[in-house]
């Protein structure tokens, strides 16, 4: 196994601008999910250290300049930011090979990307129009005919708590970073415990540049104690989770209490629609590859794909000779492009579907084992199921793993109803020549984002920066990316005199 991270390191986490341990000292180790070796370790906090944060991002909204700060100055410092990301660039490269497994390959999406985001967000700050202000409204009232002028401005929604995810951690973190700070909010970030050390990483870039101190906090631990007390807190405003349905309803609930106001990017079902005019050739690797990008652990990957009757016993052919071919293995050698699911307990989870898939009656095409010549990391073959109806649970349940379920369909109307039958919406697919067709189609989706062809759209493609991205039904509310993203976090203020 190639090696990216030569030692284990202990890290601290960040508060009110200066680093902390734990109370008692407690730490928690952080693994290579390639070769099982520790990576380094993280502070275990508690409630109170929570509190703590939430409090200096508090004071830091209330008390302190940045919400008050022009959106040119805060341009400027998230510029810094940026800048920072992009001189510690390898650094953030070997952990995210380290930390998540994330392939070397595919390494722009996960770390190039971000990068720019922070840069683009920078840019966007000072552009972003945050009053618009309407023509006079001129009312009779029994004194006489009155002008009323009115300004509708938009505030920053004050404390926000981020609750990233592990599988695109440095992404997640950015498209919530990002547009908070160009709102002019205060943040209590709250790391997943698979992959702190890059959160921790950015905070160290974070403490470099100008930013006041207390608007940016990061509380590391291994149970879900501070992020209930992060949901729960009266103190905060805003909570932006991503993560899965089960989580997320979970702090929806939670939240009520407050009435805290949410942003949730959640799980997704998404489906790859193949028309009778697409060129097999041509298309196979979109079809399939979605589903094995970061070892199958993407929300918005299209792991249902749907193929007309006619076609598929060719697209099954081609798809399985295309994925038999993908090496998996270490993540840090160039040539894999499959790693490691992220532990063990998710690779059992996902062993469990392949076994289901095979008793509810789906055909195993390809895969489903866990590769003989690797026997330490928590890796498993890309697993292709054929014959797969769309009441199976392979169909209707985010499995999170390298596995595609092919679903045969007689016409684009059973196509477009296969795909709308699932509780989720966060994504499709459309592969076809006829790019009216396909947008004819996508209008029909109930989903928060439709590729067709070779577009690209979501986590991990440079659009993702200016369009929007989130879900329809369990698959979340609100969006992110470019303006958007700003948006979500202000509150509207109706001013008129």
């Amino acid at each position: 196994m190639v090696t990216t991270v030569d030692k284990p390191t202990a890290y601290q986490m960040y508060v009110e601008g200066r680093w902390l341990d734990a109370q008692g000292g407690q730490t928690f180790d952080v693994v290579n999910p390639a070769t099982e070796a520790v990576i380094g370790s993280a502070p275990d906090a508690g409630t109170e250290e929570m509190r703590q944060a939430i409090a200096a991002a508090r004071k830091a909204f209330d008390e302190g300049p940045w919400p008050k700060m022009s959106p040119r100055d805060r341009g400027r410092i998230i510029q810094q930011i940026a800048d920072g990301l992009s001189a510690k660039k390898e650094r953030l490269r070997e952990l995210l090979i380290a930390e998540i497994g994330g392939a070397q390959p595919l390494m722009s999406i996960q770390l190039d990307d971000p990068i720019q985001c922070m840069h683009y967000y920078a840019e966007l700050a000072p552009k972003i129009d945050f009053e618009e202000q309407f023509p006079p409204l001129i009312q009779e009232t029994p004194l006489g005919p009155t002008a009323t002028q009115m300004l509708v401005y938009r505030q920053p929604a004050g404390v926000v708590g981020a609750i990233t995810t592990w599988n695109f951690p440095l992404y997640v973190l950015i498209q919530k970073l990002g547009p908070a700070l160009a709102a002019g909010c205060t943040l209590v970030i709250k790391p997943p415990p698979y992959a702190p050390l890059i959160h921790l990483e950015v905070a160290k870039i974070i403490d470099e540049t100008d930013l006041p101190k207390g608007v940016v906090n990061v509380v590391t631990g291994a149970g879900p104690e501070i992020a209930e007390e992060l949901v729960a807190s009266p103190l905060v405003d805003k909570i932006s989770f991503t993560g899965s349905v089960e989580i997320g309803k979970r702090i929806a609930a939670a939240a009520a209490n407050n009435l805290t106001r949410l942003h949730l990017e959640l799980g997704g079902k998404s489906a790859c629609i193949v028309l009778d005019d697409a060129d097999l050739d041509a298309a196979v690797p979109g079809m399939a590859s979605p589903s094995f990008f970061q070892a199958g652990q993407a929300c918005a990957a299209t792991t249902r794909c749907l193929v007309p009757a006619g076609l598929y016993d060719a697209a099954m052919e081609k798809m399985v000779s295309f994925v038999q071919k993908l090496k998996v293995g270490d993540p840090a050698d160039p040539a894999v492009l499959v790693g490691p699911l992220i532990r063990e307990a998710r690779r059992t989870a996902v062993e469990e579907y392949i076994r289901i898939g095979q008793e509810e009656g789906a055909t195993l095409a390809t895969g489903g084992n866990r590769p003989a010549d690797l026997d330490k990391g928590y890796f498993l073959e890309p697993t292709i199921f054929g014959d797969v109806r769309n009441d199976m649970r392979i169909a209707r349940e985010e499995i999170f793993g390298p596995v595609l379920a092919v679903i045969p369909y007689s016409d684009v109307d059973e196509a477009v109803k296969i795909a709308n039958d699932s509780s989720y919406g966060l994504s499709a697919r459309i592969v076809t020549n006829n790019t009216a067709k396909g947008l004819q189609v996508a209008r029909r989706l109930r989903t928060g984002s439709v590729m067709i062809s070779g577009g690209i759209s979501g986590p991990g493609a440079s659009t993702f920066m200016v369009a929007p991205f989130g879900g329809f039904k369990e698959s979340g509310i609100g969006r992110e990316g470019g303006k958007y993203g700003v948006l979500e976090y202000t509150e509207i203020q109706t001013i008129a005199w």
